[in-house]
């Protein structure tokens, strides 16, 4: 084996050794990539869950109901967060940081709406007409990415989008009481199906 044979089959070892390096770390990216999501989810849903986020959910219908006041409406319009409105902004920010780490691609978009849709939608609804009064003195930004989660879920919602395996068949399911409330079970199952 001459020297030019040894250098060859070096220079072929090195290049497969950072092949496989460059392999390796392309997939260490990805899994700290899930993790990085699977952080950012957990730590949503336990902020959700939260007696903050409750009371905030809890305070939703007063708020709306001051809005039919004038003088409430006039208040926004000279700040977006005046006292009566305070008990709802941290869940109206919380799903405004969700809907930034979607559209900065943080999180897949794809996975919140299969893991948040009905509720982001639900939420957008209630206080839609609470932002609407508050994007008079703010502007269209105001709440926009959450804006934006609620376009992409309420889509998500609409086209019947379903986590489950295409494939794979489903449990049978046995509602006891479908019959003494009036239901068939078929028109339950189908029900069930298009809510979702």
């Amino acid at each position: 084996m001459t020297a030019e044979d040894v250098t060859a089959l070096a220079s072929a070892g090195a290049l497969l050794v950072i092949s496989a390096t460059a392999i390796a770390a392309f997939i260490q990216l990805r899994h700290m990539g899930t993790s990085n999501q699977l952080m950012v989810l957990n730590g949503f849903r336990e902020a959700f869950e939260s007696p903050t986020m409750a009371t905030a959910r809890n305070a939703l219908p007063e708020v709306l109901e001051r809005l039919s006041d004038p003088e409430s409406r006039r208040e926004l319009m000279v700040t977006t967060n005046p006292q009566w409105v305070r008990p709802v902004l941290p869940l109206m920010r919380l799903l405004e940081t969700l809907g930034t780490y979607a559209n900065r691609n943080i999180v897949s978009k794809d996975l919140v709406c299969d893991m948040w849709a009905p509720v982001v939608v639900a939420i957008w609804n209630g206080c839609a007409p609470l932002i609407a009064v508050m994007r008079r003195r703010a502007g269209p930004t105001l709440f926009e990415n959450w804006e934006m989660l609620a376009v992409l879920s309420r889509r998500w919602l609409d086209e019947g989008r379903e986590a489950y395996p295409k494939h794979l068949p489903r449990m049978d399911l046995c509602d006891p009481w479908a019959a003494e409330d009036g239901i068939s079970a078929e028109a339950d199952a189908s029900q069930i199906s298009h809510q979702r």
